[in-house]
């Protein structure tokens, strides 16, 4: 049995193509599947709480394909129960489709399709958890590609409300908004001070923080490669700092990560951890996998391994 979660998005458009030619596809080689389309991600999140807790195995498999982006299989990662028999598989959908990117998902309907069915690969995965606390909330959820504090998340934040990022989109240009943005928030951001904490004990007092960001998989943000050696199979965080600098310098440096090549500056700094805890002197904005639920003072991410993921 599959269970199809989809984005409301996917009622309409491109995604209701995919969703019909994957339809007729089970029907004819007469797979059980259901189909699962909410009107939120509390209900999405929800349902897979339900449908994988450790009391509902029945001896098989909970098997998971998501259409849609990135947004969408957060919320299903945040949902799992039991990881040990919870297997995710996605077909891209959405308009933000990273974590798509860094598997290596085809684009192609048919030939994703064909390997979750008859050709996969299965492979266990690490996931993110993420603590935070500030502005009086506090919570801790998971996120499969990176979270960060800072730069990126302004970004994410700003993205999220743009109106230019929706019209880019019907003419698949919506990357274009990511380039955009970053570039207006270097000239808007102002980098505070953070206290930085890795698991290997190593404490660093940062007088003026551009950003910080922990990943899993090497890019994010539409492509952006921060961390472009990060392995999400290795048990680590990769970690990319990026300390205060001229604005021609952070310009030329959003130019160079294409190229991976933004560690040349001495201000941008990579590591490698299981732990990263970082403390900023006023609030910030913070993201797990390009979602942006509000400002913090404190987060600690960690690395975790055990999502079962088919392609």
């Amino acid at each position: 049995m599959y269970h199809i979660i989809m984005n409301p998005s996917a009622a309409s458009g491109k995604g209701a193509d995919t969703w019909k030619y994957i339809q007729k596809r089970l029907e004819q080689e007469q797979i059980a599947y259901e189909a699962h389309c909410f009107d939120s991600a509390k209900e999405t999140k929800r349902f897979v709480e339900n449908l994988t807790a450790v009391n509902n195995w029945d001896g098989e498999d909970h098997n998971i394909i998501v259409l849609g982006g990135d947004g969408t299989l957060n919320t299903v990662l945040n949902g799992i129960q039991d990881f040990e028999h919870t297997v995710l598989s996605c077909i891209r959908t959405g308009s933000g489709n990273d974590f798509a990117r860094n598997m290596g998902i085809s684009k192609r309907v048919e030939e994703a399709l064909e390997g979750i069915l008859h050709h996969s690969e299965d492979m266990l995965l690490d996931y993110g958890v993420v603590e935070y606390q500030g502005e009086q909330r506090k919570g801790t959820r998971r996120f499969l590609i990176s979270s960060g504090i800072g730069y990126d998340a302004d970004i994410c934040e700003e993205v999220s409300r743009s109106r230019l990022k929706r019209r880019l989109n019907r003419i698949h240009l919506g990357k274009l908004v990511y380039v955009a943005i970053g570039i207006k928030q270097i000239f808007t951001r102002h980098s505070v001070a953070a206290t930085i904490i890795m698991d290997n004990g190593e404490c660093m007092q940062v007088p003026e923080l551009f950003f910080g960001v922990g990943m899993i998989h090497p890019m994010e943000g539409g492509g952006v490669p921060f961390c472009p050696r990060a392995n999400p199979q290795d048990g680590m965080l990769d970690v990319c700092l990026v300390n205060a600098m001229s604005k021609v310098k952070l310009l030329l440096a959003v130019m160079l990560v294409y190229a991976k090549q933004h560690y040349l500056f001495r201000a941008i700094t990579e590591h490698r951890c299981r732990s990263l805890t970082i403390k900023t002197s006023e609030p910030q904005w913070f993201h797990m996998d390009g979602e942006t639920p509000c400002k913090v003072e404190y987060v600690r991410m960690c690395c975790e391994n055990g999502l079962r993921f088919r392609m």
